[in-house]
């Protein structure tokens, strides 16, 4: 995958494994899951789930909307 540089020349660092160890981390709740689907952290986590669902897209749009607030505006060219 290519460097990519900020506008200040610095190159980018994308963090390397990320989606590697998320699986892992999905596979092991997984497993746990099937061995003994009435342990209590494993009930919990179904419990809060659905609530998280419902939370998520306002917090995709606060995030999104803090970015936008802390970014440079874009540079456009003027119409004459």
């Amino acid at each position: 995958m290519p460097e990519q540089k900020s506008r200040a020349g610095d190159v980018a660092v994308k963090p390397k494994g990320a989606r590697a160890l998320f699986g892992a981390a999905m596979a092991i709740v997984g497993a746990l899951a099937a061995i003994n689907p009435a342990n209590a952290l494993l009930v919990a986590l179904g419990e809060a789930v659905p609530r998280l669902a419902e939370a998520l897209p306002p917090v995709i749009t606060a995030c999104g909307a803090i970015l936008a607030a802390m970014s440079e505006p874009p540079e456009v060219g003027r119409r004459e």
